[in-house]
């Protein structure tokens, strides 16, 4: 379970996915603002309002590579999680703190989103005075 109500910004072209992603993440104690596209995430997102963005990777229009590559180059330390249904990693994944393969379950989705927060808030502990 969450220890707070994190807020995840969830991105994922098909709206099935979007929404059992949805449902997993709220019954792991996360809040969750879903996105259908990158260009719809963009208009959304905020580093004060938000405390992670989940992205799948392949979709019509962009990529979620580029929504992290987007967010990296203004706020480099803002986590970002790319999720994709293919277990080979594009080149432009590295911009993303971790990549979820879909066929390791929604556990092991979990899991890597608790660490990613994890260690986010204590990069932010010990870089506040």
């Amino acid at each position: 379970m969450a220890q707070d109500k994190s807020i995840i910004l969830c991105v994922d072209d098909e709206q099935n996915s979007l929404a059992l992603r949805k449902l997993v993440l709220e019954k792991s104690g996360y809040e969750v603002v879903t996105a259908a596209s990158v260009n719809e995430a963009l208009e959304k997102f905020s580093p004060d309002k938000y405390d992670l963005v989940l992205s799948d990777i392949l979709m019509p229009g962009r990529p979620g590579t580029d929504l992290a590559r987007e967010i990296k180059t203004k706020h480099p330390d803002f986590p970002v999680i790319l999720l994709s249904g293919v277990n080979e990693l594009p080149p432009d994944a590295s911009y993303a703190d971790a990549f979820i393969s879909k066929v390791e379950g929604p556990i092991r989705m979990c899991e890597k989103i608790a660490a990613v927060l994890g260690g986010y808030r204590e990069s932010l502990g010990t870089s506040q005075i």
